[in-house]
């Protein structure tokens, strides 16, 4: 058989492979705490390969194992499953004569997280297998393909082009992308593999959960005065009393109250779920205020001030309420979970409660339409002691007024 460096299909697989990484990398991020991220990887270990000689008369394994090394490229699709391309020398077996066979192999398999210690801990304020953090078990299954090259003069045959890849590994890695693998993966029936791989995720969270936000520009903070200082909630001073515009806007309304909706909300008495609302106020369908507590949807990367691409979409529609609404006034409230300390919880509600405002001012709305106001850990909803309650004790509160 004529030797290669690298058959056809080991080349069409490697070209195939990389074309879907790459398309799979350049898609939309998902929303929330988890996302798509780009790694690579370079291992060594060793090999153990049988190729099976017992139809070559005078020919034995001599020397079984040798050094093995491999480089990886993967990307991370979900939250527990992640597709790599893997380029593979195992080096070469030993056979009777000083002759032997070299062994290299291209697959693309798919990796699924099974367990991950900091999957479901209460003392983070992240998920181990969003941010593929800490110590993981997985399972890797795939396809690839053999290369093979006679040392001396013998002769062998490949059965196999396409093979079944299987494997099992640990992985430990830091939340900045750094990690270590140890793994085991064998290689359709006569070639092994054991060792440990470097991996680097491009893109990893940076922020820390219990140290403020330094990218708020004092200036900024500076330009919203009506932000009252850091403090105790039981001190914060009372909301400043609408403009004479808006009381207005409430007494030119009055004139739609009627016998069938009698707080001149635009929904009858028959459907209105609150019938007090102030009228002027923007109120849902069932009647009650649309800015009157948590805005499901309005979060931000962990540990840090930075809005999701969910919460901006969401802020889109809010602007596009209050722009129908030019007379209301809202008020925006952030709030944390006790973790950590409760200055540092203070300071993040209101680098958070900032950004909202600076992110409605950036699309159009007026300053003196909106307050910020910091409560960090004071006003829980839930219980902190579980990791439901502390999701929706981190909240941004809308409230008219």
């Amino acid at each position: 058989m004529s030797k290669n460096n690298m058959n056809k299909k080991t080349i069409a697989s490697v070209v195939i492979a990389t074309a879907l990484i790459s398309g799979a990398a350049s898609a939309q991020e998902w929303d929330g705490s988890f996302k798509k991220r780009i790694y690579f990887g370079i291992g060594a270990g060793q090999s153990m390969l049988d190729p099976d000689t017992s139809q070559a008369d005078g020919i034995d394994v001599t020397d079984d194992t040798d050094v093995a090394g491999n480089v990886t490229l993967g990307v991370d699709l979900f939250r527990r499953i992640s597709v790599e391309l893997q380029l593979a020398d195992l080096g070469e077996v030993g056979l009777t004569g000083d002759t032997g066979i070299e062994y290299r192999h291209a697959s693309v398999t798919g990796l699924y997280y099974l367990w991950n210690a900091f999957g479901s801990a209460d003392f983070l304020d992240f998920d181990g297998l969003d941010q593929r953090a800490g110590l993981s078990l997985y399972g890797r299954l795939g396809v690839g393909t053999l290369d093979n090259e006679a040392i001396g003069t013998v002769p062998f045959e490949r059965r196999n082009d396409a093979q079944l890849v299987a494997g099992l590994g640990l992985e430990y890695s830091l939340p900045i992308g750094l990690g270590v693998r140890g793994e085991f993966i064998r290689y359709d029936t006569d070639s092994q593999y054991g060792g440990m791989s470097l991996l680097y995720r491009f893109g990893g969270r940076r922020a820390s959960a219990n140290r403020p936000p330094e990218s708020v520009p004092e200036i900024e903070v500076e330009e919203l005065p009506t932000l009252p200082p850091p403090q105790p909630i039981e001190t914060l001073p009372p909301p400043p009393p609408p403009p004479a515009e808006f009381l207005q806007g409430i007494e030119s309304s009055e004139s739609a109250v009627t016998e069938d909706d009698s707080d001149g909300d635009g929904v009858v008495n028959d459907l209105d779920e609150c019938s007090d609302t102030v009228p002027g106020t923007p109120v849902t369908s069932s009647g009650c205020a649309m800015f009157n507590g948590a805005l499901e949807g309005v979060n931000f990367l962990s540990g840090s001030d930075t809005l999701t691409d969910t919460a901006r979409s969401i802020l889109d529609d809010v602007v596009s309420t209050l722009n129908d609404f030019p007379d209301v006034r809202v008020s925006v409230q952030a709030h944390t979970d006790n973790r950590g300390l409760e200055a540092a919880n203070l300071t993040l509600s209101r680098n958070r409660a900032l950004a909202v405002v600076r992110y409605l001012t950036a699309q159009g709305i007026d300053l003196d339409r909106l307050e910020a106001r910091a409560f960090g850990e004071d006003q829980p909803i839930a219980d902190n002691n579980t990791r439901a309650g502390r999701l929706l004790n981190r909240r941004v509160e809308f409230r008219s007024f």
